[in-house]
């Protein structure tokens, strides 16, 4: 086999194009305050369409990076290259105000294709978490017996994020069992800043500022097998495995005093230790009826009680769970609505941080979708061009909490390319 160089490098340049767009991360929340962020599972288009489903799913038209086992599924001499985008409009509500957000995001990119027969291999780069947020509190104070006004007002601002480039394989060792394994470089920063400025000038204004930086590495291994129920309908079983590990974050708390725009008093505490990845278990299953129904359901547990972040803020853990189905016509019809693959599904997560001493939201999201076929005249292959709506409820457990509704646009595209050809010896 011979690879395109040109097309390589094109491609490695769209990776360093890429780390670069994930600088703006495009998340809203305040709630991204918290721990390390907004976590982003590790969802590409169709998992998006079938809430987060993907433990069992394995396709060679599509990339599943859920579980690596399923990158033993792919076609001869093709390449899939996929890269995702979305749009958010973000609804806070709170004491009965609201307040709308709206941003844009490059979100992933990611390639398959196969090494050799039943081994598949996949390379890219993921968000892990997102931190964006700004918004502020006014505190009302008048001292009546001194004549006093201490009135001030409160300022929260974050933002960054933890990226992950990674090198998947998947191997097939036997006719119905696949594993897998996908290491991931872990990198990024975050930052937030908490002000209190006082509207009386003799009184010192405070703030304090929270830094991690984050260098390290991610192991997700995988496993799928296949039971063959009848003719025509099958079942896949899917499992994961994550390690959990210390971070080795720098991490440190600098708080200062200001009057008159001069830094009067700045102290700094490092912190260690404090920082870790959690052990995650999932497993999954999916029903198969002749290729073009499907019906799959995934269970996730992540131990976050090993983090206590910044040194005060406890992590929780959590649990989410999946429910997605497909119905695929695969007809080759003119009716391109007979040609494309229609998929919805539903998920439910529990808050993995404290918010203030107090559990965090519960987290539910609906989703439903369509890929449309696209067929390239130039090498009669068949790429795929992936839409899907989602609405993701993040609901307070105790009062006085912000209520947050997104409503999420997710735009995918396969591109099925020809990239390997054997060479021809005249």
């Amino acid at each position: 086999m011979a690879i395109n160089n040109k097309r390589l490098l094109s491609i490695l340049s769209a990776l360093v194009v890429t780390v670069a767009l994930f600088a703006d991360n495009g998340v809203n929340s305040p709630y991204s305050r918290f721990g390390l962020g907004t976590l982003s599972d590790q969802n590409l288009a169709i998992n998006r369409q079938m809430g987060g489903l993907g433990y069992a799913m394995r396709d060679t038209r599509f990339i599943n990076l859920l579980n690596p086992a399923s990158l033993a599924q792919a076609d001869t001499l093709t390449m899939l290259f996929e890269a995702g985008f979305s749009l958010q409009n973000v609804n806070f509500k709170e004491n009965g105000q609201k307040i709308n957000a709206h941003n844009a995001n490059f979100d992933y990119i990611a390639m398959k294709f196969r090494l050799r027969k039943g081994l598949g291999m996949s390379f890219g780069v993921l968000p892990y978490s997102n931190v964006g947020y700004s918004f502020s509190s006014r505190n009302i104070n008048l001292d009546s017996e001194m004549g006093n006004n201490t009135s001030s007002t409160d300022s929260y601002s974050g933002s960054g994020g933890i990226y992950q480039p990674f090198v998947a394989i998947g191997w097939s060792p036997l006719a119905n069992l696949s594993i897998g394994l996908s290491a991931s470089y872990i990198y990024g920063d975050i930052s937030h800043k908490v002000a209190s400025t006082f509207d009386d000038t003799s009184i010192r204004n405070r703030a304090r500022y929270y830094n991690i930086d984050v260098s390290s590495y991610k192991l997700d291994f995988g496993a799928q097998y296949d039971i063959l129920l009848g003719k025509g309908h099958g079942m896949t079983l899917g499992l994961i495995y994550s390690l959990g590990h210390d971070l080795g974050a720098d991490a440190q708390v600098v708080e200062q005093t200001i009057q008159g725009g001069s830094i009067q008093v700045s102290d700094t505490a490092r912190i260690s230790n404090g920082f870790s990845l959690p052990h995650t278990i999932g497993f999954g299953a999916m029903y198969n009826l002749k290729n073009r129904w499907k019906f799959g359901v995934d269970y996730t547990y992540q131990t976050w009680s090993t983090s206590d972040f910044f040194g005060h803020d406890k992590g929780l853990d959590r649990s989410k769970i999946s429910l997605g189905a497909e119905y695929a016509p695969g007809k080759i019809s003119r009716n391109i609505l007979k040609r494309m693959s229609y998929r919805a599904g539903a998920y439910y997560a529990q808050p993995y941080t404290e918010v203030n001493g107090k559990k965090g939201c519960d987290e539910f999201g609906l989703s439903a979708g369509f890929s449309i076929p696209l067929a390239n005249q130039i090498n009669k292959r068949m790429s795929m061009l992936h839409i899907s709506g989602q609405v993701v409820r993040m609901e307070p457990r105790t009062s006085g909490m912000i209520a947050e509704t997104c409503l999420r646009i997710n735009l995918g595209i396969t591109f099925n390319e020809g990239w390997f050809s054997k060479m021809k010896v005249e």
